[in-house]
């Protein structure tokens, strides 16, 4: 090899190692957007409706995606193809569905709480995967599940949870684990970009339907409108600066830029390093809601939170690279997602 040839070798891979060093560092900064939200959703969510706070993030979301799915349509000179619109409505169900249950559960359970129990969504896709797809289950996957079952067990002994909280927030993680399913076995050939503005138009779209529908069951006297009360929300009479602030937030940064961000960064870094990275969620929920909401980790809480982190970990950093890497372009919620 001649000396020039040596420089060149040499230039590349600092070139390379400075570029995993911005993609790890912005996968962080992602992780943090996403532990932030929960305890920022929890305090713009306490007194206003939750199913109008969700129309309005994913309608500031879509604004912000629309652009870039114009602009790749002008390059492709074609509109999406219908079936891009079933996979993204159908994922967008899944979605809704994730989000709804997480901020109903923010509203009775701790931010740090909710962000633990959420992240089980690592450990449910390969069980989902067992019963939908008939995929195997490795024995990482028992092990993790093991050390996860064990620390909800310690988690629910501790204090800032309630049954209805746990459960919505269990819910939710399942969700996110069918949304992670639909995601993985979407077409390759499908533009990520359109995908991601179909999801969040049925979110938003799915929300606006359901507000003034919820507001109603608040006059309702059945037996089944009162066992949707605690999802029943009067419709809002203004828009608080604040909750405009936090559905302004999590829409552009939360949802919008961390999935741009993701898929960059997600081409530099291997499966293991951002799952790890994507794990970090998580302790910024549980760190964030300490500092600004005051909320109190006992021994025992910390204990379950170290083992449904173990849990997790086990799960992710172990998978196999080419599931890690295909799944992980819009499924790491929490936007995811979260």
């Amino acid at each position: 090899m001649t000396k020039r040839s040596r420089t060149t070798l040499s230039q590349r891979s600092r070139g390379r190692t400075r570029e995993r060093w911005l993609a790890g560092g912005a996968l962080l900064s992602v992780a943090a957007i996403w532990g932030s939200t929960f305890f920022m959703v929890k305090d713009a969510t306490q007194s206003f409706p939750v199913f109008a706070f969700l129309t309005l993030r994913f309608v500031i979301a879509a604004l912000v995606l629309l652009p870039f799915v114009l602009r790749e349509i002008q390059r492709r000179g074609t509109l999406p193809a219908r079936r891009d619109w079933a996979w993204g409505i159908g994922a967008g169900v899944l979605f809704a569905a994730g989000y709804i249950f997480q901020t109903f559960a923010l509203r009775t359970v701790d931010a740090g709480r909710a962000g633990f129990i959420t992240g089980l969504y690592a450990i449910f896709v390969p069980f989902l995967g067992l019963v939908v797809l008939r995929r195997p289950i490795e024995r990482r996957v028992l092990i993790g599940g093991a050390l996860a079952f064990v620390g909800m067990v310690l988690l629910g002994y501790a204090p800032g949870g309630t049954l209805l909280g746990d459960l919505l927030a269990l819910l939710c993680a399942l969700a996110y684990a069918g949304h992670i399913l639909a995601i993985g076995e979407m077409p390759r050939s499908s533009d990520w970009r359109f995908l991601a503005l179909a999801q969040s138009l049925t979110v938003a779209v799915l929300c606006g339907v359901l507000l003034p529908i919820m507001a109603a069951v608040r006059a309702c006297d059945l037996d089944a409108c009162a066992a949707l009360a605690p999802f029943a929300d009067a419709l809002p009479a203004n828009l608080p600066s604040n909750v405009l602030f936090v559905a302004a937030f999590t829409g552009v940064l939360a949802t919008a830029f961390g999935l741009m961000v993701q898929v960059w960064a997600q081409r530099i870094l291997p499966a293991s390093d951002a799952a790890l990275i994507f794990a970090l969620e998580a302790p910024f929920a549980v760190l964030f809601g300490v500092i600004f909401l005051n909320e109190v980790l006992t021994l025992v809480g910390l204990a379950g939170c170290v083992l449904i982190f173990s849990g997790t970990l086990v799960v992710t950093v172990g998978a196999p690279q080419t599931l890690a890497t295909d799944q992980s372009l819009e499924t790491v919620p929490s936007e995811a997602a979260d």
